[in-house]
């Protein structure tokens, strides 16, 4: 049924709920399995007087920390039993990164946290779990 499961890992306790189940289904259906992380970033910054200066991404704190993440990601996959998982860092708007890798990569099922780690912006604008299930060529899992 399933050949390829896509879970988006953001480090969140919904996040990890659906590793844990996207672990199992790719255990029951012998599924590859692909951690996904799209890191937020957050574009800092200060106003001095009239002016508002801009403070750079920290692109190499950007990669550690999502480096850590998927680390993190994997270790709960291995604790559910899958060892074999896959992890890939994308880079975009999440909705969109995960969209598009999975339409690209072949992906038949996605499994998301209905709840991640969005800022504020997420509330306004629609959550990830939302876009995806709305817009996704294939299956969506949202777990809670």
């Amino acid at each position: 049924m399933f050949s390829r499961i896509l879970v988006c890992f953001d480090g969140s306790e919904h996040a990890a709920a659906a590793l844990r189940i996207a672990a199992d289904l790719a255990n029951r259906y012998h599924a590859a399995m692909v951690i996904a992380h799209v890191p937020e970033i957050r574009n800092d910054a200060i106003a001095v007087g009239s002016d508002v200066i801009f403070v750079p991404t920290d692109e190499a704190e950007v990669r550690a920390r999502a480096a850590e993440v998927l680390v993190q990601g994997a270790a709960i996959a291995l604790e559910a039993g899958h060892a074999a998982a896959a992890t890939k860092v994308l880079r975009g708007s999440a909705a969109e990164a995960i969209l598009t890798y999975a339409k690209d990569d072949g992906i038949d099922l996605i499994v998301a946290g209905r709840r991640g780690l969005g800022t504020l912006r997420g509330l306004l604008v629609g959550s990830v779990s939302q876009k995806l299930t709305s817009h996704a060529a294939c299956p969506v899992l949202t777990v809670q």
